[in-house]
């Protein structure tokens, strides 16, 4: 009986074990099956990330690319506008057009016109720095008034009937500034008369190529040339007149011969300058002839 017993527990044992062992069998091929499901999800994931990376620097690279071809396209059509000629009019209102084109021709392939219109081939590159050298230069030209003095000095006393024509030294001078001129003139010629003719006055245009005008003076015969001359500076207050020669002529007897030739003379605006000194006969020695000139723009 107890044999029995004992082989019937055995038996109860020996099947829990196996049934333990086929439920841990089951359980173990589950979880295997979990974990590798896992990896494949896990591996799909990675995929799809990479596949997107690839996407989006692909469309990247596509929009550097376009971008690239855009600016290239810009470059050539910029180079194409820039080298393409095309033809214009222009009216000029106070400069001629040749006057114009000795400083513009640098700007224009070819021209043509009148003194007044100007029709002209030209890079489009070119047209604004060529307008604006039109505008710069097509203006109302200013007129220049010279004011001009002949002043016979001397060292030694005028004859007697000249006397009443003269000044001792330059105190007697009225006018200021043509005192102060003749006051720096002290270092290098020692004159003690002076005679100050009547002022002479000339108004050019700038630009002007030449003038010649007679001066008022009695009893000598004086005239003068002034030759190419020219405004430089937009300043008021600070501008310089220059001129190309200046020429003081006298006449006697139908003889015209020049005491004062001189070329390059600048002016300060509303300057005084003695223009220069020259060797003249009044009648007795040490007497000189000596031109003075103002310049004011009007």
């Amino acid at each position: 009986m107890n044999k029995n017993h004992k082989l019937s527990t055995l038996v109860v044992v020996l099947f829990f074990i196996i049934a333990s062992a086929g439920m841990a069998f089951a359980l173990a091929g589950q979880t295997a099956s979990v974990q590798a499901q896992g990896e494949v999800q896990k591996t799909s994931d990675q995929a799809k990330v990479e596949a997107q990376d690839q996407k989006a620097k692909l469309e990247k690279e596509i929009q550097a690319a376009q971008t690239r071809a855009e600016l290239d396209r810009q470059k050539m059509e910029a180079i194409r506008v820039e080298f393409e000629i095309v033809v214009k009019t222009y009216v000029l209102k106070y400069i001629s057009a040749s006057e114009f084109m000795r400083s513009a021709k640098f700007y224009v392939i070819d021209s043509s016109g009148t003194e007044t219109t100007l029709t002209v081939k030209i890079y489009k590159k070119n047209i604004a720095d060529f307008e604006a050298l039109l505008k710069k230069l097509d203006v109302e030209k200013k007129n220049i008034q010279f004011q001009v003095y002949t002043i016979v000095a001397s060292k030694e006393a005028p004859l007697e009937r000249f006397k009443n024509n003269f000044v001792t030294e330059t105190k007697d001078i009225a006018d200021k500034d043509l005192k102060r001129v003749l006051d720096e003139m002290k270092g290098l010629w020692n004159f003690k008369f002076y005679w100050v003719d009547s002022p002479s006055f000339l108004v050019v245009k700038d630009g002007a190529a030449g003038s010649l005008f007679k001066l008022v003076s009695n009893p000598y015969d004086f005239d003068m040339n002034v030759l190419h001359v020219q405004l430089r500076g937009d300043e008021p207050g600070k501008r310089i007149i220059s001129v190309g020669q200046i020429k003081l002529n006298q006449s006697i007897n139908m003889v015209r011969s020049t005491l004062i030739d001189t070329s390059d003379v600048t002016f300060k605006e509303k300057g005084y300058l003695v223009v220069g000194v020259s060797g003249f006969n009044a009648g007795w020695s040490g007497s000189a002839l000596i031109l003075v000139i103002s310049a004011e723009i009007k």
